[in-house]
């Protein structure tokens, strides 16, 4: 084993991948997660900021929105055992003797996971490793789990890539960074032609997907510059020829080269900003709730998750280019068909298509009983309005490059700015005026 405290100079260069387990030793970070989920305060008290609530809308809206080739950036600031311990509660109060034990599992390894990201984080802090010292983990869709509603994608077997890094600043705080890239049919032979590729030995005695994510690995941004983003080309080579994100290159229009995915990303986190902040603040008063003891955790849980719910079902009618991965194709021909009406200002007739979409949704599920009205009322819980909201967030959408859908439009088939339902500045003019009928 190399030694954390004894890894030198030459070993710190050297271009190549290296087990975690080779410098720190998996056996007592085990023993110290055993410990921490014994000691584990409840999850009905937690200390939440408001930046942790909207990373976790954010989170949530993007990962029902895109089926794979997202890549979502979180930065954790302040003070080095402050970020550590933020992101470890949130792990403890994830797990439950009450779940599955093959998601126990998953969930125990990922809390040993951080623990070597922390013990990494405190030696480039102290100077022992390099500042630009990463780790990646693999986390595939896990099979053994499929059906069992736990939130995994099981209709394109959706996993990720994760990447984690420290910024020191000269005032002496810290900001972690976390990137992580959504990708399809992720399994044991991309993941583990990955680690062939880079030299880590995989475990053997544990169900593949659990193995792979037992598996952290460190390297250095020096010699890969382009970190996640490398990594998963990496993964899409082991999987094939031709595959972007884990599916044949030009089967999914979402899919942008590997050079362009954080732009993109960060432009689509950017337009559902209105609808990220509603999450938040709702998220903050169903956690007043349960610290009142006036709802219970389950109702909190199902209450959100319906607010979310709403949330998605507008972002789709005014972008319906996600409704297909969202809710489905057979849902998606509604919204596309809503958006048409909202371009024209008939939200009205939106609301109405939406409503006839529903009884085909599929891939969004959340389980649990919501509040009623009445109760949802009395305590100041109200969900938000489809139309309401709709129209709210159509104001305050942000505009971007793309295509726009009206069939007559000069600009075609260029890419100019457009805005609500893709359609450009000038034929929203006419639409507004009256001058266009339904988008085509």
């Amino acid at each position: 084993m190399v030694n954390i405290e004894t890894y030198t100079p030459e070993q710190q260069s050297a271009p190549e991948f290296l087990d975690a387990q080779l410098l720190i030793d998996r056996v007592s970070l085990e023993q110290q997660a055993w410990q921490l989920i014994d000691q584990r305060t409840s999850i009905e008290n937690p200390l939440v900021h408001m930046p942790e609530r909207e990373d976790n809308a954010r989170t949530a809206l993007m990962e029902a929105l895109t089926a794979s080739g997202h890549l979502s950036r979180v930065e954790i600031s302040g003070n080095l055992d402050d970020i550590n311990a933020q992101v470890l509660s949130r792990l403890l109060n994830g797990w439950s003797a009450a779940l599955p034990h093959h998601e126990q599992q998953r969930r125990f390894a990922e809390i040993v996971n951080e623990l070597y990201i922390q013990r990494v984080h405190t030696a480039i802090a102290a100077n022992m490793l390099p500042p630009r010292t990463s780790i990646a983990e693999v986390s595939d869709w896990p099979e053994a789990l499929a059906g069992l509603s736990l939130g995994y994608r099981d209709a394109n077997r959706k996993g990720m890539s994760r990447s984690t890094h420290l910024i020191q600043h000269e005032d002496g705080q810290y900001t972690r960074v976390i990137e992580t890239i959504s990708r399809s049919n992720s399994d044991w032979r991309s993941t583990f032609g990955f680690f062939q590729q880079v030299g880590i030995r995989v475990e053997s005695g544990f169900e593949p997907d659990i193995a792979g994510l037992r598996t952290p690995v460190v390297y250095n941004t020096e010699q890969l510059a382009d970190g996640i983003v490398d990594i998963q080309r990496m993964l899409d080579r082991a999987a094939g020829q031709k595959i972007r994100y884990g599916e044949i290159e030009g089967t999914n229009s979402a899919h942008v080269e590997y050079e362009a995915i954080r732009e993109l990303s960060y432009v689509r986190e950017e337009q559902i900003e209105h609808y990220v902040g509603l999450l938040a603040h709702y998220e903050a008063l169903l956690d007043s709730q349960v610290e009142a003891g006036t709802i219970s955790l389950e109702e909190r849980q199902a209450q959100y998750a319906e607010q979310v719910r709403i949330c998605l079902r507008s972002i789709c009618s005014l972008a319906p280019e996600y409704a297909k991965d969202c809710f489905g194709e057979e849902a998606a021909r509604f919204y596309y068909a809503a958006s048409e009406h909202i371009a024209i200002g008939d939200t009205e007739g939106a609301m109405a298509l939406i409503r006839a979409s529903q009884a085909g949704e599929q891939s969004v599920t959340f389980c649990g009983v919501t509040l009623t009205p009445e109760r949802a009322a009395e305590l100041g819980l109200e969900l938000a309005d489809l139309k309401t909201l709709t129209e709210e967030a159509k104001e305050s959408w942000k505009w971007k490059q793309g295509i726009c859908r009206v069939q007559t439009c000069p600009t075609r088939p260029g890419k100019t700015e457009v805005g609500p339902c893709s359609v450009c500045r000038g034929c929203q003019a006419k639409f507004d005026s009256k001058k266009l009928g339904v988008a085509a």
